[in-house]
């Protein structure tokens, strides 16, 4: 057996102690469901903080790269505005040349030019020669006028450029100021949700639903078995239902990490847009948007593949494998895993594949 194999065999292990141990009962079926009902509430609430974590941190990252444009954009106005400057200096020295030249000549004006004639031919000469000049005098300033105005436009830009940097840059200190205080609230709520977890695996409530998540994890296990081929680096396969499953399976066990898209840590609509772009499969980044794709599918109707959500907007996401189950990346502290669908939240399946 090989270590990818054995890691995967290791994870689906986890699932099946995590949810199958089973000791004594609390001293009432109240008690239970109601702790049960406070554990439910504990992980909508941190779904919601993580969910709201991971979009500031895209936010941040988009406006990391929307600074990188504008930086680019200040570098290319800065050459502009050299590139202007070298332009009218150039214009600038031409028209004093000529004035040099006519001083060194003995002539201090045009007039003078034309009254110096020694000829008709000579005097009709001179004024075409003046007339080009003057036009030519004329265009240079026009020119040299246009350029300065251009000077004075691309600074402004520049200076709104450089205004919406420090703008961003702001926006940026703010948000991860929240996200530091988010973290902080989330640290409370997940160890409170930890000893709900920890308290509920002493009851016998969920021996259920724990029944369902391992025969679907067996499922999943199946289904791996029959596409070995279908690794994390490999090429992809022709997407199906299962082909989807299997992929997914092989991220079991992989940290969640806020903003995460890659096998090195996902957030939950990482997870899921990973597994479908190894498809060819595009879908939006966040939970919320990745609602709108599809076609809307019934709880009873969901099938291996479909995309199962919770929340409306959505603020949770997984990939639906049978048996009431799904793969997901839950939340922060924990690892993709399988899941049961029975708990508080659910708003509705989305199919991708035909």
């Amino acid at each position: 057996m090989n270590k990818k194999t054995m890691s995967v065999m290791i994870a689906l292990t986890l699932t099946f102690s995590t949810c199958g141990t089973v000791f004594a009962s609390p001293s009432s079926t109240s008690s239970i469901s109601q702790l049960n009902q406070q554990k439910q509430e504990l992980q909508v609430k941190v779904e919601k903080l993580d969910d709201q974590i991971s979009q500031v941190m895209l936010e941040i990252d988009n406006n990391k790269k929307n600074i990188e444009k504008i930086e680019a954009e200040i570098e290319k106005n800065k050459q502009n505005l050299d590139k202007i400057q070298e332009d009218i200096a150039a214009q600038q020295e031409l028209f004093n040349k000529r004035a040099r030249a006519m001083y060194i000549n003995g002539v201090d004006s045009y007039l003078g030019v034309i009254l110096n004639s020694n000829s008709i031919n000579d005097f009709i000469s001179r004024i075409d020669t003046v007339r080009r000049i003057m036009t030519s005098d004329k265009e240079i300033i026009g020119n040299l006028q246009d350029k300065k105005e251009e000077l004075a436009e691309e600074k402004e830009n520049l200076e709104n450029e450089n205004n919406k940097f420090l703008a961003l840059k702001a926006d940026n200190e703010k948000k991860l100021a929240k996200l530091n205080s988010d973290r902080s609230s989330e640290k409370a709520l997940i160890e409170d949700l930890e000893e709900k977890e920890t308290a509920l695996q002493a009851s016998s409530i969920n021996n259920e639903s724990n029944a369902a998540v391992i025969a679907a994890a067996n499922n999943v296990q199946k289904i791996r078995e029959a596409a070995p081929r279908i690794s994390r680096g490999g090429s992809a396969a022709a997407v199906s239902s299962n082909s989807v499953v299997a992929y997914a399976s092989n991220f079991l066990g992989v940290p969640y990490v806020w903003g995460g898209t890659s096998p090195s840590g996902f957030d939950c609509s990482g997870l899921v847009q990973y597994v479908y772009a190894h498809f060819g499969i595009s879908l939006p980044r966040v939970a919320s948007a990745q609602q709108g794709v599809g076609t809307p599918v019934s709880k009873e109707n969901l099938k291996p593949g479909d995309l199962v959500f919770f929340g409306s907007p959505a603020y949770h996401v997984g990939i639906y494998v049978g048996n009431g189950s799904y793969i997901n990346a839950p939340r922060t502290g924990d690892v993709v895993k399988i899941s049961s669908i029975d708990r508080a939240g659910f708003s509705g399946g989305r199919r991708i594949l035909n």
